[in-house]
C-alpha cells in the first residue's frame, strides 16, 4: 500500500523506481549532446561551418540550461517540483523533434537554444526532488547512483548516436532523444507525486535575487558549489574537443571512437560504485581525500602529457582520462551534497544556482579552449591542468574537515 510519509509512493516507488525515473531526467541535457558527438565532424560539413560553431552548439546547452535553472528552481521552490517538471520536460521533448528539422546552421542553434530551455528545469528539479526525500549521508548515496548514471549516458549516447548516424543520419539522434523525453514526460504526469508541499507563492524576482544573495554570501556554499562544477568541467574540455581529436586527427571511424570513449567511461562508472558503497564508511571529508589525491595524479599526467609527445598519442590520452574519471564521482558528489546542505530551506534555488555555476563554467571553459583548439590533444591538456590545479587548491582544506 501507498505510504503517505513517502509521498503516497510504495517503498518499492520510493526507494528505487521513482529516483531511477528523476536519474534518467536529470541526464537528458548531457545525453543531449554527447549523442551527436561522433556527428560532429559531419555536421561541421553538412552545415558549411567551423567546429568552433559545431562546439558552440554543444556549449550553449549548459549556458543556457543554467540561466533558466534559475527561473525554474524558484518556481520549484514557490510552485511545486511537479508543474515545473511537466513543464520543462515536454518542452525538451517537443524542441528534440525540431532539432532534426534544422537546415543551416542558425536554425540548428535556435532549435538547440529552445531544447536547452526544457533541459534546464529537467535537471535543477530532478536533484531538488531527490534533496526532498532523502537527506545527509544517504542523499549523497542518492547523489552517487545519480553520478554513476552519467558515465553510464556517456558511454551509451556517443555509441548510439554513432550506429544512427551510421543507419539513418544525423536527425535520427534527435528523433530517439524526442521520443525518450516524450515517453518519460507520459511516466511522470501520471505518476509524479508533489514532493515540496510547504511551497510559498512568492515568485517576484526581488524575492529570487534575495534568496540568491543568501546563497553567495555564504562562503562554503560557494567553494563547494565551484568545486562540484570543475570536475565537470575538466571532462567536458576533453569531451567537447575528443571527435576532432580522434575523427579527424587520428582517422578513426565513427563507431571504433565512440567505442574507445567507453573505456574512460568505464572507469568513471567504477568510481561511482566505489564512491556509493564506501560514502556511508568513510564519510564525505574522506571521499573527498580520495577524489583530490586522484585529481592530483590526474594533474601530474597531464603536465607529462604537454612535456612528451608521446602522451598526446591515442591510449595514453585514454589512459590519463581513466584516472580523471576514476576521481569524479568522489568530487561532484561530495560537494554537491554539502552546498545542498548549507541552504535547507533554498533547495530548489540552491540546485539551480549550482547548475548555474556548473554549467557556465564548462561552458565558458570549453569554449575558451576551442578558441586556441589546433586538432590535437595539447590544448586541451593545458586547459585541464589549470581547472585541476584550481580544484586541488579549493577542495584541499576540506579534505581535513573532520565535521
Amino acid at each position: 500500500m501507498p505510504d503517505e510519509e513517502n509521498f503516497g509512493l510504495t517503498k518499492f516507488e520510493y526507494t528505487t523506481l521513482y529516483p531511477a525515473c528523476l536519474m534518467l531526467a536529470g541526464v537528458l541535457m548531457i545525453s543531449s549532446i554527447d549523442i551527436y558527438l561522433p556527428a560532429g565532424p559531419l555536421l561541421r560539413s553538412h552545415f558549411d561551418t567551423s567546429e568552433w560553431m559545431i562546439q558552440f552548439s554543444m556549449m550553449q546547452t549548459p549556458i543556457v540550461a543554467a540561466l533558466v535553472g534559475l527561473l525554474y528552481g524558484h518556481l520549484s521552490d514557490t510552485k511545486g517540483r511537479r508543474p515545473a517538471m511537466i513543464s520543462s520536460l515536454g518542452i525538451f521533448s517537443l524542441c528534440s523533434f525540431l532539432c532534426s528539422f534544422s537546415w543551416n546552421i542558425e536554425s540548428f542553434l535556435v532549435f538547440r537554444f529552445l531544447q536547452a530551455f526544457g533541459a534546464g528545469g529537467i535537471s535543477v528539479v530532478s536533484i531538488s526532488v531527490l534533496a526532498d526525500m532523502f537527506s545527509g549521508a544517504l542523499y549523497a548515496r542518492y547523489m552517487a547512483t545519480y553520478s554513476m548514471s552519467f558515465p553510464i549516458m556517456f558511454a551509451v549516447a556517443p555509441v548510439v548516436g554513432s550506429h544512427l548516424l551510421e543507419w539513418f543520419g544525423w536527425e535520427s539522434t534527435f528523433w530517439f532523444l524526442g521520443g525518450l523525453s516524450a515517453s518519460l514526460w507520459l511516466v511522470l504526469f501520471k505518476k509524479m507525486p508533489e514532493t515540496h508541499k510547504n511551497s510559498t507563492d512568492t515568485m517576484g524576482w526581488g524575492h529570487i535575487l534575495e534568496n540568491m544573495k543568501t546563497l553567495t554570501s555564504n562562503r562554503n556554499f560557494m567553494i563547494f558549489a565551484v568545486c562540484h562544477g570543475l570536475p565537470v568541467a575538466i571532462s567536458a574540455v576533453y569531451s567537447a574537443n575528443s571527435s576532432f581529436i580522434f575523427i579527424d586527427g587520428f582517422n578513426f571511424l565513427p563507431t571504433t571512437y565512440a567505442y574507445m570513449q567507453l573505456i574512460p567511461v568505464f572507469v568513471n562508472l567504477m568510481g561511482s560504485i566505489i564512491y556509493r558503497h564506501r560514502v556511508l564508511q568513510w564519510g564525505i571529508p574522506k571521499c573527498i581525500r580520495y577524489g583530490m589525491y586522484l585529481s592530483i595524479a590526474f594533474l601530474v599526467l597531464t603536465i607529462l602529457g604537454m612535456i612528451f609527445g608521446v602522451m598526446q598519442l591515442p591510449w595514453p590520452i585514454v589512459m590519463t582520462m581513466c584516472v580523471l574519471n576514476l576521481s569524479l564521482s568522489s568530487i561532484i558528489a561530495s560537494s554537491g551534497t554539502k552546498a545542498v546542505e548549507c541552504a535547507p530551506h533554498h533547495r530548489g534555488l540552491a540546485v539551480a544556482y549550482l547548475g548555474l555555476l556548473r554549467n557556465g563554467v564548462v561552458a565558458a571553459l570549453v569554449l575558451i579552449v576551442a578558441a586556441f583548439f589546433n586538432g590535437t590533444i595539447l590544448p586541451v591538456y593545458i586547459g585541464m591542468a589549470i581547472l585541476t590545479t584550481a580544484l586541488i587548491i579549493l577542495i584541499w582544506p576540506h579534505s581535513r574537515d573532520s565535521s
